[in-house]
């Protein structure tokens, strides 16, 4: 709860039943991962990437979906308006790549975060 998961890298990670009440999940990367009963709950999910996610019946209440971005593949709570929240719809990614880094990929630059 509470926590600054800002660029968090969550791909097809499972979430189901976590609680991220208040969390700051902008820019967070949570493509094709499993939300089932997961608590979004006034976490802030503006940017994040939410692609090929199962988000069934998860808890979005106040949640910040500004520009968050979304698939037809995306799967979202019972009577959730993803377009009144903000959300972009895209085309999904397709596969994801392994979600173990190479040495390589954990050593370089990046850029800072948009949202900082």
């Amino acid at each position: 709860m509470e926590a600054d998961l800002r660029g968090a890298r969550m791909v097809r990670a499972d979430l189901s039943d976590a609680d991220f009440s208040g969390a700051d999940l902008r820019e967070a990367n949570l493509r094709k991962a499993r939300g089932h009963g997961t608590k979004f709950t006034g976490a802030d999910l503006r940017l994040a990437d939410l692609r090929g996610t199962d988000l069934t019946g998860a808890d979005l209440t106040r949640a910040k979906l500004e520009g968050a971005l979304a698939s037809d593949v995306t799967i979202w709570p019972t009577d959730f308006d993803n377009q009144a929240a903000g959300v972009v719809i895209l085309e999904d990614p397709g596969a994801e790549p392994s979600i173990l880094l190479q040495a390589a990929a954990i050593a370089r630059n990046v850029p800072p975060l948009r949202s900082a």
